[in-house]
């Protein structure tokens, strides 16, 4: 029996198996009553991540070194020798808290084919990519990551990436068992079903036995907290003041709102449990996104502060590349940028919102004498991509459409023998990955 044909039998049995009493159990009570034995019968455990790992052909390319950290801690996964076919290999599942989390997958392909007039023989590709993600009670969380090969790649050091793909399929059983009836405790002398109460019948007229079947139609279940409606409580705000806008809501349903210039209250906005996309647009001002994720019954305030478009532009787009007029700066081996070096990501945010489809490539660069190893100018370079990358998903941009890389010191911008021209090659470039 599916659960279903379960609920409608649990709730006949709760109508019809609930002794009469001095007053009927109202339908609140008989509502509250199933939900409360509903509950205990599924089991929620906690959430699970099962990790994956989808490689190259391995005649092609060798896979040298594969890492994974979940919320900084590493994973153990299998040797790199069992994970040279393309897979998709199952490597870790495990266990995790309810909410956010961040994986960091890094994995090292050298060319296979030691061919001498290949462009890429001799080549290491160490690449590095960030996920966000929800982990929720009942669900197991699958991510896949991927090294794919971009042959149309002009630099051949950039050939091979690595993404994430993300699924989630729920764990929670229904267990098999019986609602047992439940009403407010009878009088002793209280023997009729409530299913068959009738008028007491007349003295001169035979009273005719119940039907066969019932007519009363079982009372539905109170819905749960999943199936309820969320509200999103938005205000778009300039000067502290209420300012006209478009409000674009994308998820596991879609709407577009009116948000009034001058409103005192916030625009209240019904939803489907679920996450979701929210996107804010205004004249004159810079467009602004958020990731939410809604709860079934709740109400969740989102205020966005918005920052008027400026005249003069931090960002420009040249070619394939955003140009910024005022780059991030780095001290020497810090990843983290120095005060005042985020100021183009407002502008950056408003680009990526009105052009949904676009997609970024991240690259952090160092100069010739930090760390004085190529390999910790390799790890500081991926830090300072992710560190733009983390500044980025703060700001509200989804995780998926940002990609990060390190390229050491190989990319020098200006000379290293110059205090002045270091300071220019510790910097992050932005790629533009789709149009």
């Amino acid at each position: 029996m599916d659960s279903p044909q379960k609920l409608g039998l649990f709730t006949v049995l709760l109508l019809a198996g609930a002794p009469r009493a001095a007053e009927a159990p109202s339908v609140d009570q008989v509502r509250a009553e199933l939900d409360r034995q509903l509950q205990e019968l599924v089991k929620s455990p906690e959430p699970e991540v099962r990790l994956l790992f989808a490689g190259l052909d391995p005649t092609e390319y060798k896979l040298a070194e594969v890492h994974f950290m979940l919320d900084g801690e590493s994973l153990q996964v299998p040797d790199v020798e069992d994970l040279t076919s393309p897979g998709p290999h199952v490597l870790t599942t495990r266990q995790v808290k309810d909410g956010p989390h961040t994986l960091v997958t890094n994995i090292v392909y050298m060319d296979a084919s030691w061919n001498m007039f290949s462009p890429t023989s001799g080549l290491l590709w160490n690449v590095t990519s960030t996920l966000n993600f929800q982990a929720q009670r009942g669900l197991r969380v699958d991510v896949k990551a991927m090294a794919f090969v971009l042959p149309e790649a002009k630099d051949p050091r950039l050939k091979i990436k690595v993404a994430h793909d993300v699924t989630a399929e729920m764990i929670a059983k229904l267990e098999d068992g019986t609602l047992e009836p439940h009403a407010p405790a009878a009088p002793p002398d209280a023997g009729v079903p409530l299913a068959q109460k009738t008028p007491a019948p007349e003295p001169t007229r035979p009273v005719e036995p119940p039907p066969a079947a019932t007519t009363q139609t079982p009372t539905a279940p109170a819905p749960t907290a999943q199936a309820q409606k969320a509200k999103l409580l938005v205000r778009a705000l300039a000067s502290r003041k209420a300012v006209a806008a478009t409000l674009s809501v994308r998820g596991a349903s879609n709407q577009t709102v009116a948000l009034k210039k001058g409103a005192r209250a916030p625009l209240a906005v019904e939803l489907a449990p679920g996450n979701y996309t929210v996107d804010v647009f205004a004249p004159g001002f810079l467009a602004q996104t958020r990731q939410v994720r809604l709860s079934g019954g709740a109400a969740q305030p989102l205020d966005f502060t918005l920052a008027r478009a400026p005249s003069k532009k931090l960002l420009t787009e040249k070619g394939d590349r955003f140009e910024l007029v005022k780059p991030p700066r780095f001290a020497e081996g810090k990843p983290t940028p120095l005060p005042g070096g985020g100021a183009f990501l407002q502008e950056l945010v408003d680009t990526l919102v009105r052009r949904p489809a676009r997609r970024i490539r991240i690259e952090g660069h160092t100069d010739s004498q930090e760390g004085g190893e190529d390999s910790a100018r390799q790890q500081l370079s991926e830090a300072r991509a992710r560190a733009m990358a983390e500044l980025l998903v703060e700001a509200g941009v989804e995780p998926s459409r940002i990609e990060t890389v390190g390229l050491g010191g190989t990319r020098p911008k200006a000379p290293n023998f110059t205090p002045r021209g270091r300071d220019l090659n510790r910097r992050v470039e932005l790629v533009i990955l789709e149009h």
